[in-house]
C-alpha cells in the first residue's frame, strides 16, 4: 500500500488525512461469514492476506473504468471478524463508524490500522477505483469478495498502529 503523506504504516498518526493507492479487498457480512467457513473447512483464499487492507464495502455491479460506486459499510457489524482477519495477517481495515468494544485494543496489539471512509461519498470513491474483479462468492452480487485497485483514495486514520484513536 502506498500512502500519500508517509512511507510506512507505522508512521501514520490517528486523525491524519491520507490518500492511498494500491490493492484493497472488499468484504461484507455474508462474504466474511462464508470466507471464515471456507478457511475453517481447509479452503484456500485467492488472495494473500499478509499485509492486506480490507475495505468493508459492496461495490455497485457492472463496473466500468471510473464508473463505479463504492461506499463504506458500517464497521460495527464486521467487528466480530476482525480478530480472525488480523490473525491471517491483515494489516488494516477501512469502514465507517465505531468498532465494537475490545476491537480497538486488538487492532493496537496487532499494530494494524483502522481508516474511516466518508459515508455518502460512494460515487466519488468509485471514481478512484482503477480495476475491480470479483474473486470469491460471485453469487452474492455486490456482497461478493472483490479485489479492487484504487488511486489517490482519501481516508482518515481513525486508529493508528500505536492504538491512538481519532473519532
Amino acid at each position: 500500500m502506498i500512502f500519500s503523506n508517509e512511507n510506512k504504516a507505522e508512521d501514520l498518526n490517528a486523525g491524519t488525512v491520507t490518500r492511498i493507492s494500491g490493492e484493497l479487498i472488499t468484504v461484507r457480512d455474508q462474504s466474511l461469514k462464508k470466507m471464515m467457513e471456507h478457511i475453517e473447512n481447509g479452503g484456500e483464499l485467492p488472495f494473500k492476506t499478509e499485509g492486506t487492507y480490507i475495505f468493508f464495502a459492496a461495490p455497485t455491479p457492472g463496473y466500468k473504468e471510473n464508473r463505479a460506486s463504492i461506499g463504506p459499510t458500517t464497521s460495527w457489524r464486521m467487528g466480530r471478524y476482525i480478530p480472525f482477519l488480523l490473525d491471517l495477517g491483515v494489516k488494516g481495515f477501512i469502514g465507517k463508524g465505531f468498532l465494537p468494544e475490545g476491537i480497538p485494543e486488538t487492532i493496537k496489539r496487532k499494530k494494524a490500522l483502522y481508516f474511516q471512509a466518508l459515508g455518502g461519498a460512494g460515487a466519488y470513491y468509485g471514481s478512484q477505483v482503477t480495476a475491480m474483479e470479483a474473486i470469491m462468492f460471485p453469487e452474492l452480487g455486490p456482497e461478493a469478495i472483490f479485489k479492487i485497485e484504487v488511486a489517490d483514495f482519501p481516508l482518515v486514520i481513525s486508529i493508528d498502529t500505536r492504538g491512538a484513536i481519532f473519532s
